[in-house]
């Protein structure tokens, strides 16, 4: 078990940006996210990046500033997500022997725990840009992808009951069900299907039936990296290296930025914090007001999968 966060800045570095002045206020609130700081390996003279088990989830304001570790062991943790109140962080921790095991520990980083223990199925394997997890708004529960045995085939969406801990299979699809991203009114569960890029599709927690999202003219919605709008209205993913945002109910895309990744709004619906190269950067939704916050050199490490918290 890990003690109190260190601040260390490892292969992030917090980036302050000057004050954004009549455009309009700046973001608020913190950003949960994976850092890695990778090892050089292999033979004298020819040596690269590798991972080593340096991974760590951290946090930083949405200003850049205040940056803190929240892990320190020798895995690398992934898929940070923040419960509904900002209380807790959901994560992918990796067990000796097992796959990939969902923790969740204090917003500070304190009292870490398992909340599942999977041995031959599920197999849960995170892959960074790729995340696997997503509490539902009154945070009993949690809905996350992974396979359903230890013999391959297409992932499926299971969800995960925080206090007993049972888990329960959501689909059976020939094409899998990866990316899952509840909705913040309940209704929907985005996810992709298997591929790159999957269609998008919308899943009722209710009546546990999907559909694809399709465009006015009836062409499929496909994409990376889904996440909500905080009025439930929009998604926003990486469609096709061009991070884009897609109304739901007019069918209309708005282009927010021509390159990123794994995006996650702020909860004012104003912002988006997302992936690009080696940075954490984040944007209006209108397209304007681009900074960086955080930055990685590619030999040394690489920060992902940002999530926006109150």
């Amino acid at each position: 078990m890990k003690g109190i966060p260190l601040v260390v800045l490892g292969c992030a570095a917090a980036l302050a940006y000057p004050a954004l002045g009549s455009s309009g206020s700046g973001p608020t609130g913190q950003i949960a996210f994976g850092m890695n700081h990778y090892c050089l390996q292999g033979p004298a003279g020819n040596k690269t990046p590798a991972d080593c088990g340096k991974g760590e989830i951290a946090v930083v304001n949405a200003n850049g500033s205040n940056l803190r570790v929240l892990t320190h062991d020798q895995v690398t943790e992934t898929d940070p997500v923040w419960s509904p109140n900002g209380s807790e962080i959901a994560f992918l921790r990796p067990t000796p022997h097992t796959s990939n095991q969902i923790w969740v520990m204090n917003a500070d980083g304190t009292n870490q725990r398992a909340l599942t223990r999977f041995r031959n199925a599920p197999q849960l394997f995170g892959a960074q840009n790729e995340p696997a997890l997503s509490w539902s708004p009154d945070g009993q529960s949690i809905v996350f992808s992974a396979f359903p045995s230890n013999k391959g085939g297409s992932e499926q969406l299971f969800i995960l009951t925080v206090r007993t801990r049972g888990v329960t299979r959501l689909t059976h699809l020939a094409r899998g069900a990866t990316n899952p991203v509840w909705s913040p009114d309940g209704r929907w569960i985005a996810f992709a299907s298997s591929g790159a890029p999957g269609q998008i599709f919308l899943l009722s927690p209710q009546t546990h039936r999907a559909h694809g999202l399709a465009t006015s003219k009836g062409a499929p919605v496909a994409g990376l990296g889904i996440a909500w709008s905080p009025d439930s209205r929009s998604l926003a993913f990486n469609d096709g290296g061009t991070l884009v945002s897609f109304n739901v109910k007019t069918k209309r895309f708005q282009t927010i930025m021509r390159d990123g990744d794994s995006p996650s709004w702020s909860p004012d619906g104003q912002w988006i914090v997302f992936d690009y190269g080696d940075y954490v950067k984040e944007i209006r939704v209108n397209g304007t007001g681009l900074h960086p916050i955080l930055h990685a050199n590619s030999r040394k490490g690489h920060n992902f999968e940002p999530d926006w918290g109150s």
